[in-house]
């Protein structure tokens, strides 16, 4: 079974991006947003993420980011659920606000996917280790798994070795387009850290 990379969808201009991740308000705490561990006890009520002014206006079901979190629409969660009912996934519901400081009525919600699977194929990747937290990946510029150590009913999980990347099985990334879910990508893995290889 192949996975993918959950990444942003840059390619459409129109989407809304979210413009802080409200670190004030999170008390600090935000980096345990990345890490698939439980949030829900600490995590503020009402909390308002806002829109970029330089980014597009359309709301899609995956808000991008540049966070590393999953802000999902109520369609999305609704889908994460059915499709993927053995993955315990934590919704914690935010708001949203314009530019013009309108806050909107659409529900959306943080999935705090938890739990890591440590899957990378150290020989075979390509990557740079983070000078601060000695066992989490900085970049790749080549991820290869080792499919074996991952369990068989998992369909969506953090990297053990970088928990800010999230990946999805086939199958259910396939029933997220075929629903026409939007703002995010199911990026090859062959091509995830392209972006870093060194040029011939």
């Amino acid at each position: 079974m192949n996975y993918y990379p959950w990444v942003n969808d840059d390619e459409e201009a129109s989407f809304a991006w979210l413009q802080s991740s409200r670190k004030e308000e999170l008390d600090g705490r935000g980096y345990l947003l990345q890490e698939g561990i439980p949030c829900k006890e600490w995590f503020p009520k009402d909390l308002i993420f806002d829109l970029a002014r330089d980014g597009g206006s359309k709301l899609a079901d995956s808000i991008p980011n540049t966070f590393a979190l999953l802000v999902v629409s109520e369609k999305l969660k609704g889908l994460l659920e059915r499709q993927a009912p053995t993955n315990p996934i934590e919704f914690l519901p935010v708001r949203l606000r314009t530019p013009r400081k309108k806050v909107l009525d659409n529900p959306y919600f943080i999935a705090n996917v938890q739990g890591t699977v440590g899957c990378m194929d150290a020989k075979k990747s390509d990557f740079v280790m983070d000078t601060i937290l000695k066992d989490q990946v900085q970049r790749f510029r080549r991820l290869v798994l080792d499919e074996g150590k991952i369990p068989q009913d998992t369909k969506i999980f953090r990297l053990g070795e970088r928990y800010r990347l999230i990946l999805v099985r086939e199958d259910l990334g396939r029933a997220l387009i075929d629903e026409e879910c939007t703002g995010m990508l199911f990026q090859d893995l062959d091509d995830y850290g392209s972006e870093f290889r060194k040029r011939a």
